[in-house]
């Protein structure tokens, strides 16, 4: 069966959910903040308004379960920010001690975990989410508007001048776009981490050729009703529940589709939250895909600005004057790590690499193990959490 079946076969089931009901979730389905205070720790809600209108959530975990009232005041903060099909919960749903927000929160940081315009945890003042209009935006905009608005609204609530960021693939495109446009944001930030920093796809060009010239997919899919890349939440908790439960990780058909993506790591699958994690997958929009094809394409960390097909008109990295860490995954089949030592180079020419190494000592270390390897804190978060701690005494007087 053909790609172009298979989007008749979806399309026809996400006709039967063609109402705004279509964007309620299923009943099982608790908010992060729940999520987080059912672990322990206690938890707060904070919104931030984009100059365009979209309204972005933001959950915080003002401090660890063990630490003290008194430890509340005038705390470093660090802002975490989600990739492409992710959102907060992808920072706190593998539990205490195993993921990033709880972990970062129990070494005495006020930690804040951001929303992109586009998932669940955000909205519009005037469009709702039934509108094509609403989902006219790529990873640009969230560079230009939301990531910006996630930042101040940290600084204004703490009342401290900088803060850390840490991204995660998309999170650290639009970092960088962020800082490239916006570049009066380099002095809010002390340091910035990126996971799996998604920027050049070389080694993507012939899928973009095929999917976006060739098969010309996305306009396909637009003409007959597809606003958005994925399912109502509805209708994904069905999916989920009947195709990806299964607990042995190479007969989950969704595991086997994820790690055939991303790159194979079945080992460092957890079949505890499989289920969680397929469910809360976000939808995004066609632009970002369009945006990343088009810098696939061209093989330039470019606008979108003139479509796929327009010239290439590229971000200028120099902009960049904040310390920027590297990690990739040996395995990351999306952030390739030759792509990352592209980048590298090029922002170790502006002097602004603090440096880039493997994530891990595992080989097949992949794109979704930074999230939700088994294993993930004794292979990357307990290091990374010390990481945050070196850069913060070496740059906080910035």
């Amino acid at each position: 069966m053909g790609i172009r079946s298979w989007c008749i076969i979806l399309l026809c089931l996400n006709n039967l959910f063609e109402s705004e009901s279509q964007f309620r979730l299923p009943e099982s389905y608790k908010s992060v903040p729940n999520l987080i205070r059912a672990a322990g720790y206690p938890a707060e809600e904070h919104r931030a308004l984009t100059p365009d209108g979209y309204v972005l959530q933001l959950h915080r975990i003002p401090k660890g379960r063990a630490l003290p009232r008194s430890s509340d005041v005038n705390k470093r903060a660090v802002l975490i920010v989600h990739g492409v099909f992710g959102c907060s919960s992808n920072f706190i749903l593998m539990g205490p001690g195993k993921s990033l927000g709880f972990m970062l929160a129990d070494a005495g940081y006020d930690v804040w975990l951001g929303n992109l315009r586009g998932n669940r945890h955000t909205a519009h003042l005037n469009l709702t989410r039934s509108n094509p209009k609403f989902w006219d935006y790529s990873f640009h905009e969230h560079g230009k508007y939301d990531v910006p608005v996630l930042i101040d609204k940290v600084l204004a609530v703490t009342g401290q001048s900088s803060l850390l960021y840490i991204g995660h693939s998309m999170g650290t495109t639009s970092f960088f776009i962020t800082a490239a446009l916006r570049p009066e944001y380099n002095d809010k930030v002390v340091a910035f981490i990126g996971l799996a920093p998604a920027v050049y796809f070389d080694h993507m060009k012939w899928l973009a050729d095929f999917l976006l010239k060739s098969l010309k997919i996305v306009n396909w899919l637009r003409e007959r009703g597809f606003m958005t890349l994925g399912l109502p939440p509805t209708l994904m908790d069905l999916f989920v529940r009947g195709m990806c439960s299964t607990k042995t990780p190479r007969d989950n058909f969704c595991v086997f589709m994820m790690q055939n993506l991303v790159g194979e790591n079945f080992d460092q699958v957890d079949p505890n939250i499989t289920t969680q994690m397929m469910t809360r997958v976000q939808p995004a929009s066609w632009r970002q895909f369009e945006h990343y094809g088009k810098i696939a394409l061209t093989s330039v960390f470019t606008s979108l600005e003139d479509g796929v097909l327009g010239e290439a008109k590229p971000y200028n990295l120099s902009n960049i004057r904040v310390p920027v860490t590297l990690l990739y995954g040996e395995n990351d089949q999306i952030a390739e790590k030759s792509q990352v030592m592209r980048l590298a180079r090029e922002l170790n020419n502006t002097g602004m690499l603090e440096q880039v190494e493997s994530a891990c000592t595992s080989p097949k270390f992949n794109h979704v193990d930074f999230l939700f390897a088994k294993d993930i804190a004794p292979l990357f978060n307990k290091p990374l959490v010390q990481q945050v701690e070196k850069l913060y005494n070496k740059y906080s007087y910035r």
